[in-house]
């Protein structure tokens, strides 16, 4: 019998490798051949001229094999309710959105071929009326009372949940809808904080307040409620004094009911560019390493309630005493965080040395460490109207606009954990301010609207993660900003042969090179990764809006 033959491990690694190679070019001819037969049976799906039709042909069979992940077809619950009934608490109340359709998918990846047209600005710019022509009403929670057992009232939300899906479904199409929350817990959570909330407050972002102000939300709480709303126009020292005043007059003419007032985490920098000035806009600042967290604006929230004057035998509130202690603990932290500048100064060198995971980790334990007094809040318990001896502060809002930063500003203190990631509050939460008033944190909720899918997905309320196909997004922005400008971009070398003009996959391939973002098998340019890095996308994108909104005030 021969003897065998040794078999090395360079050898084998070999063989792994000629394998690999082997099975990325089967699937890179099987994509370019499928891309082919689409062009040939559906000729009126690049029907957009010689030079789109070229653009398109020079793609063909250049998508990276982790886009192909995306593709899986998959069912999907729309109410998002009966899927999660065996998870426990924290899984339960995860957003769910519905999924888009693989034929939607592989359409938005061929309209990403086509070349870019910029909008004018007349185009950029948009009323509260154009975003929300056709208000979509949200559900509300069917009566009951304590008669009902629990399994009946739950039934009947079930039902009534079900049902108005089927109605928003039946009146508009799937592809004009936006994403919109279809988890019934997530919704419970809500209608148990306007149930027993006293105040309402609606947290936005003021980069751009029409967005995060849901109209069907403030028909129901003034009108259907009778309850007091205040807008708080959160993340103010993004923006210029005469944005924000502007800001404030445009919602009191719109709403007149509503209660008004401004925070930020930060003070105002003044490095930051002016955003009611289109030169300013235009020209290139190093943005500031670090800030030091110095929240701004509590006091006018608090000014804002005692505005409400809210009458209640049970819990009488004086502001005005309030809002002095609030006063007197500022000047004690700022003195405090003026003798620990040495400490913050070495966080900040540690977290430079222990990158992004370390910085994260920190995050993490940062935010876990919750204060005694937090008090969470289940389905089931029994308060279904505003409390006679408490003054309760509801927030409501989208996922990532700043609820719970407020709520720790307010505290004085870390009392509920916070996140870059949209949707990091999971439960209902109370937190007691003082022994008679006491403030509700929610989960972030995305509300039914038309608005258009990558403008939620770029103003934050949907996460980076659960992108299915990024292209379509980058395409809304760039043909709104000079992208390739912006972000110093230079044709990839495969077009250099021919006349070129930027579409959104070649804007993503030449960030994917600019950032040495390659596939870890083939090492083409991973545009699937470069159209969903944050960074430059958001930062471009309030630009944008920036320019909008300084049309808007300078006029």
């Amino acid at each position: 019998m021969p003897r065998a033959k040794a078999f090395s491990g360079a050898l084998k690694k070999k063989q792994l490798q000629e394998r690999r190679a082997r099975h990325n070019t089967k699937i890179e001819e099987q994509q370019q051949h499928e891309r082919k037969d689409h062009f040939q049976n559906d000729p009126s799906s690049v029907n957009s001229g010689n030079a789109g039709n070229a653009s398109l042909n020079a793609y063909n069979g250049r998508f990276v094999k982790s886009f192909s992940k995306e593709f899986k077809p998959e069912s999907h619950d729309r109410t998002g309710a009966r899927e999660n009934s065996n998870h426990p608490a924290g899984q339960k109340l995860r957003s769910v959105f519905m999924r888009r359709s693989p034929a939607d998918i592989e359409k938005s990846r061929l309209e990403s071929m086509k070349p870019l047209e910029l909008l004018p600005e007349s185009e950029l710019e948009v009323s509260f009326e154009d975003m929300y022509a056709n208000m979509i009403e949200f559900p509300k929670r069917p009566t009951w009372d304590y008669s009902m057992s629990r399994q009946e009232l739950e039934r009947n939300e079930m039902r009534m949940f079900e049902e108005w899906m089927d109605s928003v479904y039946d009146q508009y199409p799937a592809e004009e809808l936006s994403y919109f929350e279809h988890n019934l817990e997530v919704w419970r959570q809500l209608w148990r904080v306007l149930e027993i909330s006293d105040i309402i407050m609606i947290i936005v972002d003021i980069r751009h307040p029409v967005i995060h102000f849901s109209p069907s939300l403030y028909q129901y709480v003034v009108n259907d409620m009778k309850r007091e709303l205040v807008v708080v126009f959160n993340k103010v020292d993004l923006v210029a004094p005469n944005t924000l005043f502007a800001w404030k007059q445009y919602f009191k003419e719109q709403c007149p009911e509503l209660h008004i007032a401004s925070f930020s985490c930060y003070p105002p920098d003044p490095t930051l560019i002016n955003d009611s000035s289109t030169a300013a806009l235009q020209k290139v600042v190093k943005k500031p390493r670090r800030r030091f967290y110095n929240a701004v604006g509590v006091r006018d929230v608090l000014e804002a309630c005692k505005d409400v004057e809210l009458s209640k035998n049970g819990a009488q509130v004086d502001w005005d005493t309030l809002v002095s202690q609030y006063d007197s603990n500022k000047d004690t932290e700022f003195q405090e965080i003026k003798d620990e500048n040495g400490h913050d100064q070495s966080r900040e060198k540690e977290d430079d040395l222990a990158g992004k995971k370390g910085r994260d980790l920190h995050e993490k334990e940062s935010g876990g460490n919750i204060a005694a007094t937090l008090q969470t809040i289940t389905i089931e318990d029994g308060e279904n109207t505003p409390h006679k001896d408490y003054v309760t502060i509801g927030l409501v809002g989208h996922p990532n606009v700043g609820k719970s930063s407020l709520i720790n500003s307010i505290m004085g203190r870390t009392v509920v954990s916070t996140s870059r990631t949209p949707g990091h509050t999971k439960h209902f939460q109370t937190i007691h301010l003082t022994h008679n008033v006491r403030l509700c944190d929610s989960p972030g909720l995305v509300f039914p609207s038309l608005l258009p899918k990558p403008l939620q997905i770029l103003s934050g309320m949907y996460p980076i993660a659960q992108v299915q196909e990024p292209y379509s997004v980058v395409q809304y922005l760039a043909m709104r900003v000079n992208l390739p400008r912006l972000l110093k971009l230079d044709p990839p070398p495969s077009y250099e042969r021919g006349p070129f003009r930027w579409s959104a996959f070649a804007i993503c391939e030449s960030f994917a090179i600019q950032r040495g973002f390659l596939t870890a098998k083939t090492g083409h340019p991973d545009v699937y990764r470069a159209g969903k890095d944050p960074e430059p996308r958001q930062s471009t994108f309030w630009s944008a809006i920036d320019i909008v909104v300084s049309s808007l005030t300078d006029s």
